[in-house]
């Protein structure tokens, strides 16, 4: 597929995905399907081991392109598709096999803190806000989204009033990991992917795939299943490789296997 409106990097593992449509990265069609065709490359790709999701400039991503909304009603079953691919485009973050880091490099508004909020692990820099102004619009949509990562008060208060949330108050509730200066964002965000890409890919391939799993089960049924990777997991060789990097004492050189 042409990409024209990412640009993707690749070094030592960790994948660099970067939102570059001026002049705010705006998500119209074309963006959510080659975002779609990004991630689910990079799960599959050996090369890869996490991956971090950023926007060019000022902004994260400024959210739907409204301009393109406006013309969907025109054509029986339109409305329908672009809703599916508008879904596929943030869970494409939450499936991707390979951890996904958003590093928020400034305002996250509507679908662009949905893109955020899809990921595994968000830091930001000091200039970034979040704000769902769906309400001022008269429409809906992105509760899910704020429920996930933030109390039931502050949910609603941002949903209900459109309101801001800046940066300082992001890492308060827990939404994010880290506020640090915008230059100093993307190197926080490749320290992070690179710790992780270390990391056996087998096992946080597997680990993912279990926390999504698990948050739709009760604590019995959530462990049991982690039990059963854990069985799984135990006599590949990535865990001897393990077990006999810890006799050594040096680092382990996992294969994914």
């Amino acid at each position: 597929m042409d990409i024209e409106h990412f640009t993707l990097e690749v070094d030592h593992g960790v994948a660099v995905v970067t939102l570059d449509r001026p002049p705010v990265n705006a998500q119209d069609r074309r963006t959510r399907e080659e975002l779609i065709w990004i991630i689910d490359s990079l799960s599959d790709r050996d090369d890869v081991r996490a991956v971090i999701l950023t926007g060019a400039g000022k902004v994260f991503s400024a959210g739907a392109d409204l301009g393109e909304r406006a013309k969907l009603a025109d054509v029986p079953g339109e409305y329908l598709r672009h809703n599916r691919i508008v879904r596929e485009s943030f869970f494409v973050l939450t499936d991707c096999a390979k951890p996904v880091i958003a590093a928020i490099n400034g305002p996250a508004i509507g679908a662009g803190f949905a893109l955020a909020a899809s990921c595994d692990i968000l830091v930001c820099s000091d200039n970034a806000y979040i704000q769902m102004p769906e309400v001022d619009l008269a429409m809906a949509g992105g509760a899910k989204f704020l429920t996930r990562h933030l109390p039931r008060s502050a949910s609603r208060l941002l949903f209900f009033t459109g309101r801001r949330m800046y940066a300082p108050d992001m890492y308060r509730h827990g939404l994010v990991e880290a506020v640090v200066p915008r230059d100093d964002l993307l190197p926080t965000a490749l320290e992070l992917a690179g710790e992780i890409a270390r990391k056996s890919p087998l096992a946080v391939a597997k680990n993912k795939a279990a926390f999504n799993v698990v948050e739709g089960l009760t604590d019995r049924e959530g462990y049991r299943y982690e039990q059963g990777l854990t069985r799984e997991l135990s006599t590949s060789s990535d865990a001897l490789e393990a077990r006999t990097a810890f006799l050594e004492k040096r680092d382990p050189r996992f294969t994914g296997r």
